[in-house]
């Protein structure tokens, strides 16, 4: 019988050493990645015309807004505020699968630009992203190269919080997205965003459909209107070269495009009426070096909301940028961009700007 006992100790004792043997096993194979990178951008910009007000507007294209005084004209403004932060941890093995959560952020908070500005705050767990990043309705991938960070003026740019659902088919991906509603006054319910990209053998294409449901309650009368938006966009590598261009149409992009510059409705009637919208964006990039290459890119957004015309917004950047470690970069653009006065927009005459914007920026 102590033979017995003894035996089952033992064969006790071996499946216990086992299995705490199999589970750090388990835990060595769990591979953590933590980095800690970001840049420090310096600006310098000289605006012969400036038709906008201050804050944010000073240091990048977002929209031309006001009709600036002669006496403000010819200004020189110098930041640094763009320089940016970013914490990434990535888990690789574990029991659930891939993990990565991501931190960043910058300077660019608003009119004072002294406190950190969260831009991103998410995690993945495999194919699942949930918190604040980039609107699925965007493409990332067609965006240009420039000195400017309020970029063109057709452009959807913008980040919130979301769920994104990502299905990996062959070379493409289908991404789906229930986000923060951007336009609504009263939300009832999420954003929807369906988004398929396409690798190709000469870059990538990309196609994206927003829905949004708007409503508006302001206790004397109510109502509620569903918009719908489109976008088609992608990258054409040549040679060294590349060409990047994209589509947006739409109804109530309001926030979505242009950051907001034309309303997603209007309610001064007794029902919704929404702003339709048309954009487009296109850039050629020419390398010349290994160091030097440079960007040219045309946009421009036609508006109208119940039939009134709400102005063209259309903008040019060329840029030349110098890049001779891959960390380090300076660069020199010009900026010209108009805001058509129209019927619907109330302004006395076209705004404008004309801009040069020298940089240095060093990545780590």
């Amino acid at each position: 019988m102590m033979q017995n006992n003894n035996k089952a100790n033992r064969l006790a004792l071996a499946v216990c050493t086992a299995a705490l043997f199999g589970a750090v096993a388990a835990q060595a194979e769990v591979k953590t990645e933590n980095t800690f990178s970001g840049y420090v951008k310096a600006d310098m910009l000289f605006n012969s015309e400036n038709d906008a007000t201050g804050g944010l507007r000073e240091q990048a294209l977002l929209t031309l807004n006001a009709d600036e005084a002669d006496d403000e004209e010819g200004d020189l403004y110098m930041s640094a505020w763009e320089s940016r932060l970013n914490f990434t941890s990535k888990s690789t093995g574990t029991p659930v699968g891939d993990l990565k959560a991501v931190i960043e952020g910058d300077m660019y908070s608003g009119p004072s630009q002294n406190v950190f500005n969260l831009r991103h705050a998410y995690m993945q767990h495999n194919n699942l992203t949930i918190g604040q990043t980039w609107s699925t309705f965007m493409d990332l991938g067609a965006l240009a190269e420039t000195a400017d960070f309020g970029g063109p003026a057709a452009r959807i740019f913008t980040r919130q919080p979301l769920i994104r659902y990502s299905i990996q088919m062959g070379d493409a991906t289908l991404d789906l997205a229930a986000e923060k509603p951007k336009n609504s006054a009263d939300p009832v319910m999420p954003d929807l965003v369906a988004k398929y990209t396409m690798k190709t053998s000469f870059g990538h294409l990309s196609a994206g459909v927003l829905a949004q449901q708007l409503n508006d309650d302001t206790g004397v009368k109510d109502d509620s209107a569903m918009a719908l938006a489109a976008r088609f966009s992608g990258r054409v590598n040549l040679g060294g070269d590349n060409v990047k261009f994209a589509v947006i149409s739409g109804q109530g992009l309001g926030g979505y495009m242009n950051f907001g510059d034309v309303a997603a409705y209007d309610f001064s009637g007794d029902s919704i009426e929404l702003s339709e919208q048309t954009g487009f964006k296109v850039a050629y990039q020419h390398v010349f070096t290994d160091t030097l290459r440079s960007t040219l890119r045309y946009a421009q957004t036609s508006s109208e909301i119940d039939g009134k015309d709400m102005g063209d917004f259309s903008s040019v950047h060329a840029n030349l940028i110098y890049n001779p470690y891959k960390p380090l970069s300076y660069g020199a653009e010009i900026i010209s961009a108009t805001k058509a006065k129209a019927e619907g927009n109330a302004q006395t005459e076209d705004r404008k700007l004309s801009r040069l914007h020298l940089f240095a920026k060093l990545a780590f």
